[in-house]
């Protein structure tokens, strides 16, 4: 009798069907295909450094925490987690916690360490939700990032006024959005299924700022401080 090979599942990228009209190199990352680069790695780079680029980081564990006593949840992941005020983050290289509410948390994390830190976290304390497949991630990089964001939305997210380490719960082309900013990027977090038009509308606005899609190999993803 034969034996079966257990055919192994593949997650793909809400956009995906973006990724068909350029040519990507796709890459897999703890069962993800996501994008490694645009087709010209070098040029993806010079944007980092002289323009901006918009990334898909849609493959990093999302995780919320709400209700019942989050605060004491979230200290299973940073013990000074529960101290944040609202709308402020910790970070490590690999996971980030923010703080939206008295009592409602987000958690960033590497792909695939997601599994682990639902293990760690008590569900017995508050209402854990694993939203990795649910929600996206795009993430805006280089000097004139801050140029699309202006285009983008009413709310006033000049970096005087919104420094890193903060968090921005609004809306960018209609569509509901958390903002992570960190030092040098706009991490933001959205609903997976309104992923092509987020990414359709800031290109749009974008590409007279010299905003190109690139990949994870240009902007690969980590929360360490500074980044």
């Amino acid at each position: 009798m034969e034996s079966q090979v257990e055919r192994k599942v593949i997650k793909t990228s809400p956009l995906s069907g973006i990724y068909r009209n350029h040519s990507v190199k796709l890459t897999e990352v703890s069962g993800w295909q996501i994008a490694e680069h645009f087709g010209d790695e070098e040029r993806d780079n010079k944007h980092l450094l002289h323009d901006c680029v918009l990334v898909d980081w849609s493959h990093i564990g999302k995780i919320s925490l709400s209700l019942g006593n989050a605060a004491k949840a979230s200290k299973q992941v940073f013990p000074e987690a529960s101290e944040l005020e609202p709308l402020k983050t910790l970070s490590s290289p690999d996971t980030a916690v923010l703080r939206l509410t008295q009592n409602d948390y987000f958690i960033l994390c590497e792909p695939g360490t997601e599994t682990d830190l639902l293990k760690k976290l008590d569900s017995e304390i508050t209402t854990i939700t694993d939203q990795t497949g649910s929600q996206g991630c795009l993430v805006l990089g280089g000097p004139r990032r801050n140029e699309v964001l202006e285009r983008s939305t009413a709310v006033d997210l000049r970096r005087d006024r919104v420094a890193a380490g903060s968090v921005i719960q609004s809306s960018i082309h209609t569509i509901n959005m958390t903002l992570y900013r960190t030092k040098n990027f706009e991490i933001i977090i959205h609903p997976r299924h309104l992923s092509e038009s987020l990414y359709d509308a800031l290109m749009d606005v974008g590409i007279g700022v010299g905003l190109v899609p690139a990949g994870i190999a240009t902007v690969p993803v980590s929360f360490e401080e500074g980044k």
